[in-house]
């Protein structure tokens, strides 16, 4: 993993063609798993993803609510944002290439967004475990999975692009 800056990850970025995003995707270490994040760094690579880019950003309210907008009304979505805005997250762009679309690869290591319910070895299954003693843990008051992942590549490139155009705004 090589250090680069928002700037200049953001010049390559507006460069990428779609195919290109067949290979990338967006994801992020919430701010309930960002005091792991260097083991779940090494996972993550171990599972044979590239981390391209990554950053550690505390998400305004502004922006969550941005990012999330597809849950506005949702019984949930306050409560979201505000674990959302909490603490820093883990901004990671990370590639993999494969029969299926990285998003996909990743979502499948992800496992089931409910942690009880994901296979053993997925990463919110793992990682809920260690941090919160199992998933158990995922209540529906403080509901809590670790990671977020792109469902698309159209996901992808909004989410990526959100975030990452605000990160140079604000530097």
């Amino acid at each position: 993993m090589k250090t680069i800056n928002v700037q200049q990850f953001l010049e390559k970025f507006k460069h990428f063609s779609t195919e290109d995003f067949n290979d990338l995707t967006y994801a992020m270490i919430k701010p309930d798993a960002f005091e792991a994040k260097e083991e779940i760094l090494r996972d993550i690579e171990g599972r044979g993803f590239e981390i391209v880019f990554t950053a550690d950003l505390q998400l305004s309210d502004s922006l969550a609510r941005d990012f999330y907008s597809e849950h506005d009304g949702k019984s949930f979505f306050e409560r979201l944002i505000r674990q959302m805005t909490d603490g820093p997250v883990v901004i990671l762009i990370l590639r993999k290439k494969g029969d299926v679309p990285c998003f996909q690869a990743w979502r499948d290591e992800l496992g089931k967004t409910n942690p009880a319910d994901a296979a053993e070895g997925t990463l919110r299954k793992v990682y809920t475990q260690k941090l919160f003693g199992g998933p158990e843990a995922y209540k529906e008051e403080r509901a809590t999975n670790c990671f977020h992942g792109a469902d698309s590549v159209a996901s992808v490139i909004r989410e990526a692009s959100l975030v990452l155009y605000d990160m140079a705004m604000s530097a």
